[in-house]
């Protein structure tokens, strides 16, 4: 197998991005949904009473995490992978809420567990915003072959449960890639993607239109009010300067007297104090400068939540939930912000005729022309 520059022998899956993201949605949720499940009622072990049967939740993780494993090797298509990802996510959150018991004596209430589990979430989510990235440069820079595979996985996968006209478009697109003259292969895979059965594009459920259209009007609120930005600035400084407050509060009242991780608060004041500088220049910068102004202020927030987030989690165990997600909330309002500002942009160059393109690939080869004489019932001529 020859190895390529963008995949070094390997080759990332159309969904690999998505798959990774919801593997660790539902591995949060199932650490959270774990603990407060025990908290709720006392923390019981199977058997019960004193020295009876406990079988740890982390022996179901991995057991989960197999099942996970095997439906991908056995199966194939994206629904066994999707499968995979929610059972591998299960099973992984059930094993890593348990992690206090791998790394010390104290077992499952070891102080900075809390800590180790976000770190562990926030390596996974960097993970996936970095494949999410390169899916998007791959798609240009990917060579003949790799984008020929990954039209091939999708053909696969129409080859079992048929294509929607979305799907089967995408995979003509990774074809035709940047322009580049095309081969007897993908012609072949062409004609192959043009003849797999249609179907239909799945309609939403009810319950899925309603959290479409509550995005889609959250969206619309947030990028259309240019005073949020403001506020959310206001508040990246809040929640950066909270820590230094507490801290010093701590320290006036003779509380820090008796701590014994300093390690880990010196780690949360650094990042604090970073995320505080960077959350004080984008503020000051708004008048200024919209668009480096939001960068930074999302790269105060970034700080916070990739760093910052861990050992405040060691500092305060699970009740630091809340400024998680209240920073999370502020990085959405002004990621919506910087989104709904380049949107305006883009549409305003392409109304006064600067910003148009063109949708034709350079070489003016089309791969559903291609497939043409396959669909009619002719063989395909390989292209030069």
């Amino acid at each position: 197998m020859s190895r390529t520059p963008v995949t070094h022998g390997f080759l990332r899956t159309a969904s690999a991005a998505a798959h990774l993201r919801l593997f660790v949605l539902v591995g949060i949720v199932t650490v959270l949904a774990t603990r407060a499940f025990l908290a709720l009622t006392g923390y019981p072990k199977l058997g019960g009473g004193k020295g009876g049967l406990h079988i740890a939740h982390m022996l179901w993780g991995g057991l989960l995490m197999l099942a996970g494993l095997l439906v991908m090797l056995v199966f194939t298509g994206v629904a066994s992978r999707r499968r995979g990802a929610v059972l591998g996510g299960v099973g992984f959150g059930l094993f890593i809420d348990e992690v206090g018991k791998l790394v010390a004596d104290v077992g499952y209430f070891y102080r900075p567990a809390a800590g180790i589990i976000y770190l562990s979430f926030a390596v996974l989510t960097g993970l996936a915003w970095w494949v999410t990235r390169r899916a998007r440069r791959d798609g240009d820079e990917a060579p003949g072959a790799a984008r020929s595979a990954a039209a091939a996985d999708t053909a696969l996968h129409g080859v079992l449960c048929g294509l929607t006209p979305r799907e089967r478009d995408e995979a003509l697109r990774r074809l035709r890639g940047t322009g580049a003259p095309a081969t007897e292969l993908d012609a072949a895979l062409a004609a192959l993607i043009d003849v797999v059965p249609e179907r239909p594009a799945r309609r939403p459920g009810p319950h899925q239109e309603a959290a479409r259209r509550v995005r889609a009007w959250l969206a619309a609120r947030v990028s259309g009010r240019q005073g949020l930005a403001r506020i959310a600035a206001w508040g990246t400084v809040l929640q950066a300067a909270l820590l230094l407050i507490a801290v010093a509060a701590d320290g006036l009242t003779g509380t820090l007297a008796h701590e014994t991780q300093w390690a880990v608060i010196t780690g949360a004041l650094a990042c604090s104090l970073a995320s505080l500088a960077l959350s004080l220049r984008g503020t000051v910068l708004l008048r200024r400068d919209r668009d480096h102004a939001l960068r930074t202020l999302r790269a105060a927030l970034l700080v916070d939540l990739l760093l910052g987030q861990a050992f405040k989690f060691t500092i305060n165990q699970f009740s630091a939930v809340a400024g998680w997600l209240i920073s999370l909330a502020l990085l959405y309002v002004l990621t919506t912000q910087a989104g709904g500002r380049a949107t305006r942009l883009r549409t305003g160059r392409e109304h006064s005729g600067d910003g148009s393109l063109s949708s034709s690939p350079a070489s003016g080869w089309s791969p559903r022309s291609a497939a043409a004489p396959h669909r009619a019932g002719q063989t395909p001529q390989p292209m030069a």
